[in-house]
């Protein structure tokens, strides 16, 4: 299988982030997240969550996961939501390079084994974190509103999932 394939295949994939409870992280020897915002956390161009995000984070919290912001929005936009969701962000470039990511290591204090990548895009944040070799998790979309061109990407992520499927590398399913 090509290189770049690889760096395409989440390790796992659920339906939404709150499928991600603490004992099933823990299960999977993740202690700390590295989440994107947009369509994972709030709906795309938001900053406010849903109640399910907030009650999520906050069970997160109280079972001693940390929790960092890893996001290619805007600045301004981004530091709104740092407050709204009360979670430090990593500064750096964009995703797919893993510079961001590194940061956000840095800032959570924990191994890039025991820490995962959580996002709704193949190409950014999967990809950001397959580059960096921590363990990605692969959500859907929260909200079914996305801009024009991202509904153009999401085409061929479907392409490329269904052959790293084929080839046995993904799970057809979200593992729940």
């Amino acid at each position: 299988m090509s290189r770049l394939l690889r760096l395409l295949a989440p390790r796992y994939f659920v339906t939404a982030v709150l499928e991600l409870t603490p004992v099933r992280l823990r299960t999977w020897g993740i202690e700390a997240l590295m989440l994107d915002l947009d369509n994972t956390l709030v709906a795309w161009g938001k900053i406010d969550p849903p109640d399910e995000v907030l009650a999520w984070l906050e069970d997160l919290r109280q079972s001693g996961i940390p929790v960092c912001l890893v996001s290619n929005t805007l600045s301004r936009r981004l530091r709104a939501a740092t407050v709204v969701l009360d979670l430090p962000a990593a500064p750096g470039r964009s995703k797919p390079s893993a510079d961001k990511l590194r940061r956000a290591l840095r800032i959570l204090g924990t191994s890039a084994e025991r820490t995962a990548m959580v996002g709704d895009q193949l190409f950014t944040d999967v990809l950001a974190g397959n580059r960096l070799g921590v363990p990605t998790v692969l959500t859907g979309p929260l909200s079914p509103y996305e801009p024009l061109r991202v509904r153009f990407v999401r085409a061929i992520e479907r392409f490329v999932l269904r052959a790293l499927a084929r080839r046995g590398v993904v799970p057809i399913r979200p593992q729940v």
